[in-house]
């Protein structure tokens, strides 16, 4: 992203390592899970703690989605070219098609009550205490994203308002926000599964990892400000920053950020695990958004790996059903080892499931999704036309 040298308008960029990225975050996650229902995070040693920590996979995720749509969007906001009702379709389009079509498979696999289906199928689980389908436990996330997507648009036309008295401004805010709130992202952090309602799965908790993502964004629109040219900085030094990332994330496997598992924690845990996974985020991001040319960049851009994170997100809502089909079908208790058998059968068939729904339900609900504002913009133009052509000549 660049500036002009008359007004700030974004020009949005492709980086191909951010598809790599996705890659990095999607393996996390699903180590994660794999370390969880073998009982390895617990039997593994530091490697196992490593495995269990792979949940920093999703705040790197909503710290992509925070610089992908921020960027966008300011971009079109500074352009003049702010669609809103564009913008829900084009999420709505990339998010909810596949998802629904996996909860469709688990609802009828698990056949969990309908009722807990329902709240799923709407992405309001996180807001029910008991509204838990164990094969379908990783979508919590999907209702946090689907609250940021809602909240972005209202952000970044408040943040406008603010960019009329400095292009600093809205990055203030915007670090104001995130010390602020990850600060307060314990409240509810003691809750116990299937009781209470898990607060720290909620927006306001989780928002330190999109707001990273944004104040990307924005300090590629206010290179003059000291946090831009600073970030900057350390995006030039790949080594720091992979250096400082792996040390949060060590960190973060050892009793200072909690348990590594589902069982409640404190207030301050979870804290400090906002503030660990947000920095290893940070790290992981900024290299590859305001860095310049470095194997990192390369090894995430080979089209292997950007074709893993291309199909990212099927992996994502497709692996936890597959791992809970495969100890259904094979006898074998969960939390009892079979870590190396899970990995060998259960990935291979995710990744299969992953791209055929991304080839055969996610490209092709965002190209209807496409085809649809096309028509409707094209159906605007044609109305503003006949009302300009209709209209009275004035002398």
């Amino acid at each position: 992203m660049t500036t002009t040298e008359s007004r700030a308008v974004p020009v949005v960029t492709v980086i191909p390592a951010l598809d790599g990225l996705r890659a990095v975050a999607a393996s996390l996650v699903v180590l994660t899970h794999a370390a969880f229902l073998t009982g390895f995070g617990a039997t593994g040693g530091l490697l196992g703690r490593l495995w269990s920590r792979g949940d920093f996979g999703v705040a790197i995720f909503f710290a992509l989605s925070g610089f992908l749509l921020h960027r966008g969007l300011i971009a079109a906001d500074a352009a003049g070219r702010l669609d809103l009702f564009g913008y829900a379709v084009r999420r709505a389009a990339r998010l909810l098609p596949a998802y629904w079509v996996v909860l469709a498979v688990v609802a009828v696999g698990a056949t969990p009550p309908l009722r807990d289906v329902v709240i799923h199928a709407f992405a309001l689980q996180i807001y029910w205490p008991d509204a838990w389908i164990g094969a379908f436990g990783q979508s919590w996330s999907i209702a946090t994203e689907v609250a940021f997507y809602a909240t972005l648009p209202l952000l970044v036309l408040g943040l406008r308002r603010l960019r009329s008295r400095g292009t600093h401004v809205p990055l203030t805010v915007l670090c104001v926000l995130t010390v602020g709130l990850t600060a307060t992202s314990g409240i509810g952090g003691d809750a116990v599964v299937g009781q209470d309602i898990f607060y720290d799965r909620w927006l306001h908790s989780r928002a330190p990892h999109f707001l990273i993502g944004m104040i990307c964004a924005e300090t590629l629109l206010a290179p003059g400000h000291r946090l831009a040219r600073l970030l900057a900085r350390w995006g030039g030094d790949v080594v720091a920053c992979l250096a400082v990332a792996g040390g949060a994330y060590l960190l973060a496997t050892t009793p200072i950020a909690g348990g590594l598992d589902l069982s409640p924690g404190t207030p301050m845990d979870v804290v400090v695990r906002t503030a660990l996974s947000g920095i290893v985020a940070l790290g992981l991001l900024l290299p590859l958004t305001h860095g310049g040319s470095s194997g990192y960049r390369a090894a995430l851009s080979h089209h292997m790996v950007r074709y893993l994170g291309v199909i990212s997100y099927g992996l994502f809502l497709w692996h936890v059903p597959v791992f809970i089909a495969l100890y259904a079908v094979t006898g074998v208790r969960e939390f009892t080892g079979a870590l190396l058998p899970l990995m060998a059968l259960g990935l291979p068939l995710s990744l299969v499931l992953a791209a055929a729904t991304h080839h055969w339900v996610e490209l092709p609900s965002s190209r209807l999704a496409g085809r649809y504002l096309a028509g409707r913009r094209h159906r605007e133009a044609e109305r503003r036309e006949h009302e300009h052509s209709d209209a009275p000549l004035h002398r």
